[in-house]
C-alpha cells in the first residue's frame, strides 16, 4: 500500500510540474510565483533530469497498472501459512507481481540475465529521451524588449537533428548492447526449461513437478528451482544478492562479472551521453565491448558446464542437488 501510494504521489507531482512550466513558458504573464513568461532551453543537465524524471513517472505507471487494483500483500513470517508449498507460492506471487516482476525468474528469484536486459533497456530509453530533449527549447529567443525570467543559454544541439543522429549517425554496436543481453536471457531460460524436463523425466511417479512450490519440501531432485519459503529472501537487498549468487546463495564468480562489465559500460554511456549530447548516443570503447561478450559468454557457459539439478555419481535419481543450481 505505501508503496502505491508512494507511486501515485510521484505521478500526481509529476503531472502539477508539466502543467505548471507548460504554463509558464507558453503563457505571456507567467504564472505564480513568476510575474512574466519564463524563458527555457533544455541544456544537458535539464534534459537529463526531465528524462530519468519522465523514466521514472513511466515505470511507476507500468507497476501501478501491472499489479492491478488488488496486489498481493508483502509476505512476512506473521501472515504467511504454515505449509511450505503454500508459503513458496506466495512469495512467488509476490515477487512476480508489478515492475519487479520482469526481472524475476520463474523461480520467484531475481534473474541476472534478466536484469541485464532490464538495465539496458532503461539507459536507451533515457538516451533517446535526452537526445530529443536537449538543446529544444519552446520559446527561445524571447522577441528584444521583452521582459522576461529564465535564459536562452546557447544551444548545444544546434545544427544536430535527433532524425540524423538516429539516421546515419546511428551506432550500430547499439544492437549488440541490447540484443546480447537478450539473447544470453533466452539461452539461460531454454537451459533451465530443459534442466527441470530432464529432472521430471528421472523423478518417480507422484513426485510434484521440478520447480513448483509443491516440490520446495519434497526432499528429491524437483526441488531445484523451487521458489523461496523463507520471507527473508523478499525484498531489494534480497535480490541483489540473488543476481550475484547461485540458488544455494552462495557466491557466484560468473554472476558477478557479468553483472559487474554491464554496469561499468552503462555507467560509461550515461557520462558521455550526458556530457557530449551533441555526439549522440556515444561510441562504446571494443574493450567495453568484448568484456562484456565474454563474461556473457562465462555466464552461460556455466550452465553447461555445471547443468541444473545434474545428479552426483553415487546419488540416487531422488537425491536432491542443489550445488550448482544457477538461475536463469
Amino acid at each position: 500500500m505505501i508503496k502505491r501510494i508512494l507511486a501515485a504521489a510521484v505521478s500526481a507531482i509529476s503531472v502539477v510540474l508539466v502543467v505548471w512550466w507548460t504554463t509558464a513558458v507558453f503563457s505571456p504573464t507567467g504564472v505564480w510565483p513568476l510575474s512574466e513568461q519564463l524563458a527555457w532551453r533544455f541544456t544537458p543537465r535539464w534534459a537529463a533530469l526531465a528524462s530519468a524524471l519522465l523514466v521514472a513517472v513511466t515505470m511507476c505507471v507500468v507497476h501501478m497498472v501491472a499489479v492491478g487494483a488488488k496486489p498481493p500483500s508483502k509476505p512476512t513470517e506473521a501472515n504467511l501459512p504454515g505449509d511450505m508449498a503454500e508459503r513458496a507460492a506466495s512469495i512467488s506471487d509476490f515477487r512476480r507481481a508489478g515492475l519487479k516482476g520482469m526481472v524475476m525468474g520463474s523461480d520467484g528469484r531475481a534473474s541476472t540475465s534478466k536484469v541485464q536486459v532490464a538495465i539496458w533497456s532503461v539507459a536507451i530509453v533515457f538516451g533517446l529521451l535526452m537526445l530529443l530533449l536537449a538543446g529544444r527549447t519552446p520559446n527561445c529567443p524571447i522577441p528584444a524588449g521583452t521582459a522576461y525570467a529564465g535564459s536562452c543559454p546557447a544551444d548545444v544541439m544546434d545544427g544536430t537533428p535527433f532524425a540524423r543522429l538516429l539516421g546515419s549517425d546511428f551506432r550500430w554496436e547499439y544492437l549488440l548492447l541490447l540484443g546480447w543481453p537478450l539473447s544470453v536471457a533466452l539461452i539461460r531460460k531454454n537451459q533451465v526449461l530443459g534442466a527441470l524436463e530432464r529432472i521430471n523425466k528421472r523423478m518417480p511417479a507422484g513426485t510434484p513437478e521440478a520447480g513448483t512450490p509443491q516440490a520446495v519440501d519434497s526432499g528429491t531432485a524437483a526441488a531445484t528451482k523451487a521458489p523461496p519459503a523463507d520471507p527473508r529472501e523478499v525484498g531489494l537487498l534480497a535480490g541483489l544478492r540473488q543476481i550475484v549468487t547461485d540458488d544455494a546463495g552462495h557466491g557466484a564468480l560468473l554472476d558477478v562479472q557479468y553483472f559487474v562489465f554491464t554496469l561499468i559500460t552503462v555507467g560509461y554511456f550515461l557520462l558521455q551521453l550526458i556530457t557530449n549530447p551533441r555526439e549522440g548516443l556515444p561510441e562504446i570503447p571494443a574493450t567495453l565491448l568484448v568484456l562484456m561478450g565474454l563474461s556473457g559468454s562465462g555466464y552461460l557457459s556455466g550452465g553447461f558446464i555445471e547443468p541444473i539439478g545434474k545428479p552426483e555419481p553415487d546419488s540416487q535419481p531422488s537425491t536432491v542437488t542443489n550445488a550448482s543450481a544457477l538461475r536463469p
